[in-house]
């Protein structure tokens, strides 16, 4: 966590420079008449005075709406960095007449928004979490072709068990609750005394002679005992 809020200090700190390095070398609004150091002095102050302002706001909204949509955020993040600036413009363009101060906090403001808007739509894709489900460890004991694969179902067979997955089948040696616990986070049941199986490898529940078997996405059959039948209609599978 401390990592991660560093990164963005650093990042609220470069960004901002960069931009001022950027505007420096532009020279927009008059400012081409200012010596090349002097204009580099006046815009990087100026983008780090809005970085600040901006930063304060960031932290403020952390604590208090950290819920809030973007461009809300950088709407806001992009007014705490046009206040920011306001003593510098005041001083730096009093003579310049009231229109051109509003027009330049106007181009300042749309600058510092686009600026926030694209910090926060970066710093926001940083953390968002992966949708993809944690895998289970049982299948880094797998060869590299199984690790992918999806996770189907494990069946006891003397001092080994079977893995059945969507790229085939592979034994290893190793007890069915040892196996069962590393299959965690997935979500299964013990159908049997002799299977686990996986609730997202199940094809569909069918009957034969009045009792209930599970079919595999592998087209594979997997017998329910009484006991499992129970477990099976508890879980909501049939």
């Amino acid at each position: 966590m401390m990592q991660f809020f560093g990164n963005r200090f650093i990042k609220g700190l470069l960004t901002p420079i960069l931009a001022g390095v950027v505007l420096a070398i532009l020279a927009p609004f008059g400012t081409s008449y200012l010596v090349a150091p002097l204009r580099f002095m006046y815009w990087i102050g100026l983008a780090l005075a809005g970085g600040l302002g901006a930063m304060v706001v960031d932290i403020i909204l952390r604590r208090k709406a950290p819920d809030i949509s973007v461009w809300i955020w950088a709407a806001l993040q992009s007014a705490g960095a046009t206040c920011a600036v306001a003593p510098f413009v005041f001083s730096l363009h009093a003579q310049s007449g009231f229109m051109s101060i509003v027009m330049t906090f106007f181009y300042i403001w749309v600058v510092a928004a686009v600026i926030t808007a694209f910090g926060q739509l970066s710093a926001r894709k940083e953390i968002t979490p992966s949708l993809e489900p944690p895998r289970p460890p049982l299948l880094e004991r797998l060869p590299p072709k199984f690790r992918s694969a999806e996770l189907y179902a494990i069946s006891a067979e003397d001092h080994y068990v079977r893995i059945h997955s969507a790229a085939g089948e592979h034994m290893l040696l190793m007890r069915l609750s040892d196996a069962e616990d590393l299959a965690l986070p997935l979500i299964g049941l013990k159908p049997h005394r002799s299977w686990w199986v996986a609730e997202t490898g199940v094809a569909e529940l069918v009957k034969s002679e009045g009792k209930l078997q599970i079919k595999l996405k592998s087209e594979l059959i997997v017998p329910v005992s009484r006991e499992g039948a129970k477990r099976v209609r508890k879980a909501g599978w049939a």
